[in-house]
């Protein structure tokens, strides 16, 4: 309700300095007349009372509709532009209704700038208070297995999410008692409803896939009657729901799995997005390729670039430019260092790769090594947004749903780089490859992008 009121003030706001904007800034463009302040202030309310339901209706005061702050800015950019196409229709049907057309012009962008800027005020503040641990939602996690783990390893290591996490609960006996990621383990599953008044739990995180469907129903029931949030970490069959139909086959219900997104006209379109931004990068990008070819050869022996096979769309090699990073003929010492991996068995990496040059160790920091995939893109083996390209030996050690993430073109960057880089395990990092096939648009990949340069500036879980 509060936001609701804040918006209000804002877009009278807005409407109050658009005016001020077009009759006293722009005084050069001169109005046949300067209408009097009384005729907006008058149609203020029920344009405001017009502007909010818009806003209703596309979904702005939905709390749990965005996963991101640029999810609802972008949301709020699309309601101030329906909200500013509604009362031009108003006007050309009501002449009560009088408006500049200067006006109208500087509403929508002054009105966009203020509620932006609120939204963006209201999360930093937010994680501001969470930090400092005021507001933190009472938590917690249901299974104390490796998702579990991981779970809560997050909610402790970032208390800007907002959750501080009481417990773990899980049927597991010899698991009770314990403590995972310094968490105790307080009882089994049904201890939910007990514990949470016991301890005025806030928020309940369902994260684990072996859970019976029936208990799962049974604890959201709970956490609904009690008034409690909760969350479930999906499996993969619930990843894939987005494109479940229900049907029937001789009056028996189906479900019915349609194709992936990435097909057809949506393939096509990608390729067009890609081919466009690929053959602009490269050329912005040539001075970059030249410094960096020149330094890598100055500062160790070997290639300037470093050509490895990797598995592409549908399981078809090929072979991926980077800048070598390593001294030369690296690969042949990776047995010596294969039990060091820090992110399970299917992957390598390490932390302190004892092949990295000093040149190198930088350019992976910031991502410098990943720039000449652009040509990988623009030949159409990658696409600038997409899972990363494993290596055969990666593919080989597969489980039948990990293939899946090879259904699309691999990406420069993607959905896991955003997450967390080379700190997420690699179960992990398949979710959310798989998650981001199953729900491809433009907009997407668009935001992808946007959240992948924080990252990369930053060099956040890079090695």
């Amino acid at each position: 309700m509060i936001k609701v009121l804040i918006d209000l003030l804002l877009i009278n706001l807005s409407f109050i300095l658009a005016y001020y904007f077009r009759f006293k800034v722009l005084m050069f463009i001169a109005p046949s007349a300067i209408p009097v302040f009384g005729q907006y202030l008058s149609s203020l309310i029920f344009i405001s009372l017009v502007w909010l339901a818009v806003f209703r209706l596309v979904g702005l005061y939905d709390q749990k509709k965005f996963t991101a702050l640029i999810d609802e800015l972008a949301l709020l950019l699309w309601g101030v532009i329906a909200s500013s196409l509604v009362l031009v229709g108003l006007l050309f049907l009501s002449r009560g209704l009088w408006f500049s057309r200067l006006v109208l012009a500087n509403v929508w962008w002054i009105a966009f700038l203020l509620l932006a800027a609120n939204r963006i005020f209201l999360v930093y503040g937010r994680r501001f208070l969470y930090t400092r641990g005021i507001g933190l939602k009472k938590t917690i996690v249901l299974g104390a297995g490796q998702m579990g783990e991981i779970m809560a390893r997050k909610m402790i290591a970032d208390k800007g999410l907002g959750y501080q996490v009481i417990g773990i609960l899980d049927d597991d006996p010899a698991k009770i008692g314990r403590k995972v990621e310094g968490i105790p383990v307080l009882g089994p599953l049904l201890d939910v409803k007990r514990i949470a008044l016991e301890r005025k739990i806030d928020h309940v995180v369902i994260a684990s896939a072996k859970i019976p469907a029936e208990t799962t129903l049974d604890i959201i029931t709970e956490c609904e009657r009690f008034g409690l949030e909760f969350k479930i970490v999906p499996g993969i069959l619930e990843i894939i729901a987005s494109r479940v139909d229900a049907d029937e086959l001789g009056g028996i219900p189906i479900l019915t799995v349609s194709e992936i997104r990435l097909k057809s006209f949506n393939a096509v379109l990608k390729r067009s997005v890609d081919l466009a931004l690929s053959t602009l990068a490269i050329i912005v990008l040539l001075p970059i390729y030249l410094l960096f070819s020149l330094l890598i050869k100055a500062s160790s022996p070997g290639p300037v670039f470093y050509c490895q096979e990797r598995v592409g769309r549908d399981g078809q090699p090929f072979r991926m430019f980077k800048f070598r990073s390593m001294v030369d003929k690296a690969d042949e010492k990776i047995s010596e260092l294969k039990e060091r991996s820090e992110v399970g068995d299917v992957l390598f990496k390490m932390k302190n790769d004892p092949r990295i040059t000093p040149l190198g160790r930088f350019m992976r920091r910031y991502s410098i090594d990943e720039l000449p995939q652009f040509f990988n893109v623009f030949l159409g083996t990658m696409s600038i947004v997409g899972p990363r390209p494993p290596l055969p030996r990666e593919v080989a050690r597969y489980n039948a749903w990990h293939n899946k993430r090879l259904r699309v073109r691999p990406g420069i960057t993607g959905p896991w780089q955003v997450q967390g880089r080379s700190k997420l395990p690699f179960e992990d990092m398949v979710r959310l490859d798989i998650y981001y096939i199953e729900n491809w648009s433009l907009w997407l990949d668009f935001k992808l992008l946007c959240l992948t340069v924080p990252v990369v500036l930053t060099g956040k879980g890079a090695y």
